[in-house]
């Protein structure tokens, strides 16, 4: 057996550490829950907030805004949005960094290290399979 085959232990290690990834996630997914960002157009006459679903919370627009045309008020309503989910996906990353303590591993990184696992886990498989198929041929 060589060193990149699967072991029993591997399993274990990568149990425990799902698990440990599963609590930290609930811990990110309460603290982003609150996580609310913020922008302005207008000179700070129109304030957006937004979640960290994206989804507009606030919309205030001030009396004096109101004399924009309707295009040049559009236009600064949405730079305010824009300007809030900006600052709220760059909220939530913060929150992620510090309770991971560390950047989120990319969706490449966590397939590629599940593929090796799997695959030096059917490697072994066939492996104990084949000597079993062995032994049973030895028997008379």
């Amino acid at each position: 057996m060589n060193s990149a085959e699967f072991r029993p232990e591997d399993l274990d290690r990568v149990t425990a550490q799902a698990e440990e990834m599963l609590l930290r996630v609930e811990e990110i997914r309460k603290e982003i829950d609150v996580v609310v960002g913020r922008g302005t157009g207008a000179d700070g006459q129109i304030q957006v907030a937004a979640g960290a679903n994206g989804r507009l919370t606030e919309v205030v627009i001030a009396p004096r805004a109101m004399r924009l045309d309707s295009t040049r008020l559009a236009a600064e309503i949405l730079l305010a949005a824009q300007l809030a989910q900006n600052d709220v996906d760059s909220r939530v990353k913060e929150v992620m960094a510090e309770t991971l303590g560390q950047a989120m591993p990319t969706q490449d990184l966590l397939e590629d290290g599940f593929t090796r696992v799997l695959e030096s886990f059917e490697s072994s498989m066939d492996e104990q399979l084949q000597a079993i198929d062995d032994r049973r041929r030895q028997i008379p």
